[in-house]
């Protein structure tokens, strides 16, 4: 059996040679910094990322990391003054680069990767690209030891950096024409309230142009980044006086001239944002659970949840119930616990959403009704309010019990109509009037057994179509 596993050993360590790929496995891919697409001009200088994944969970002895190479294709010069330095994980390493040729970068690291981790790399350079115009031009990384001798075949190229963009290691040289400039191209202040600014623009017919550059006074310019685009909403801006233009661009580096200067004057944001949609209310063993959609304006910063209880006045913020407004959460929506133990009664919670200039918006608000018996009794199945057309049963109809919680409802004659049984941590169960085959039932009296585990109680309910 001993002598069985040294051959298998033997013949994985003569694949591994024969394929030439050691057991530190690496993917990469190369970018220009800021672009998604690997597109460059031709006779000009770009800073380019190359991004790395390496694997050495299962690195052997002889496979420690001292070099990293990255080998240019023909026409792509860089210098030892043009590396701008490498991250391990997010953090920066020491090493220093060397250039080979010309077109041959070496980055060699001041201390050897040894350890058994899987790592991401950045390099980051700038590169002059040549003058001629290259459909695919390839670049080649692979990683050499402490002898300088090379780990495996040239990394692979794939996904590394987590980010939908150029996901290879080949780069295309188009020419070095920059696009014309944009037309039609006007800005707009807002006339409703808000302090935004409505950009619009003819589209570029340059098949090549990848989007356009929004400028604004002396900011950093905003990208557009669809080529087909030809308006765009810049939302709370700064009140006063501001200078607008725009650029089409192939990359980054090859833009348009600037379009001619559009001045806006902007006022102060006096308009409310539009309210949260789709508010719930649910009850649980965690306390009460409030979720809603967000509001429809753009300008939202803060959510605010509101409560009262009958009797006690208006509505009023609860602790810790603003939510800051996040990009995630404006996908997928808002969720806020109210931990507070509520008596038996009937309680009001409320969302408004908050903008930068504190405009408030109206509540969007639902109603939550805590009792000890089943409510509304008697209801009415056919309602369309649904405060009236359904019967809640609450688990706090026993008292101090815990366990399953279920419901069986009996006609008059002691048939069984409907079973209900609730999910883990759900405090109510919900009867629509309908039996088990979703037929609504007559109207009459209905014997309905609350059940807590071993613990229940009976009583009546009435349906009045």
């Amino acid at each position: 059996m001993k002598n069985t596993a040294i051959v298998l050993l033997l013949i994985l360590n003569l694949l591994i040679a024969i394929n030439g790929y050691g057991a530190v496995t690496s993917v990469g891919e190369i970018n220009v910094v800021g672009e998604t697409k690997g597109i460059v001009p031709a006779s000009s200088t770009v800073p380019l990322i190359v991004t790395l994944v390496i694997d050495r969970s299962l690195a052997e002895p002889g496979e420690e990391i001292k070099v990293i190479e990255i080998t240019m294709p023909s026409g792509f010069l860089t210098q030892s003054s043009y590396f701008k330095g490498i991250l391990r994980d997010r953090n920066p390493i020491v090493a220093r680069a060397v250039v080979s040729g010309g077109n041959v970068l070496r980055v060699e690291l001041a201390d050897i990767i040894n350890d058994f981790q899987n790592s991401i790399y950045e390099i980051t350079f700038d590169c002059q690209t040549p003058n001629t115009v290259i459909l695919e031009a390839t670049f080649r990384v692979r990683l050499r030891n402490r002898d300088d001798a090379p780990i495996g075949e040239f990394i692979r190229p794939q996904q590394a950096d987590g980010k939908l963009n150029n996901d290879d290691f080949t780069l295309q040289v188009i020419p070095n024409v920059p696009p014309d400039p944009v037309i039609g191209f006007t800005a707009e202040a807002d006339t409703t309230g808000e302090n935004d600014v409505t950009l619009r623009w003819q589209k570029s017919d340059d098949p090549d142009v990848n989007g356009y550059l929004i400028y604004r006074d002396k900011e950093n310019p905003i990208n557009v980044k669809d080529r087909s685009s030809t308006t765009f909403r810049e939302v709370n801006v700064f009140p006063g006086d501001h200078t607008y233009q725009i650029t089409a661009y192939k990359t980054l580096f090859l833009q348009s001239e600037h379009s001619a200067i559009q001045i806006v004057t902007v006022s102060e944001d006096t308009a409310a944002p539009e309210p949260p949609m789709m508010l719930s209310i649910t009850t649980s063993s965690d306390g009460v659970e409030i979720t809603w959609k967000p509001s429809a304006s753009r300008d939202v910063i803060t959510y605010q949840v509101q409560f009262s209880a009958s009797g006690t006045g208006g509505l009023q913020p609860l602790p810790d119930g603003e939510i800051g407004a996040t990009p995630e959460d404006e996908l997928t929506g808002y969720t806020f616990i109210d931990s507070q133990t509520l008596s038996i009664g009937s309680f009001t919670y409320a969302v408004i959403a908050i903008d930068e200039a504190d405009n408030k918006s109206a509540p969007i608000q639902k109603k939550l009704r805590i009792f000890d018996k089943p409510y509304p009794n008697p209801f009415t199945p056919l309602s369309s309010d649904e405060d009236f057309n359904q019967v809640v049963f609450p688990a706090r109809a026993i008292e101090d019990a815990s366990g399953e919680f279920t419901v069986h409802i009996y006609d008059i004659d002691g048939m069984l109509v409907k079973t209900l049984t609730a999910l883990p941590g759900e405090t109510k169960l919900t009867w629509d009037g309908r039996d088990e085959a979703g037929e609504i039932v007559e109207s009459g009296v209905y014997v309905y057994q609350l059940q807590i585990a071993e613990n229940f109680k009976t009583g009546t309910v009435i349906v009045a179509k």
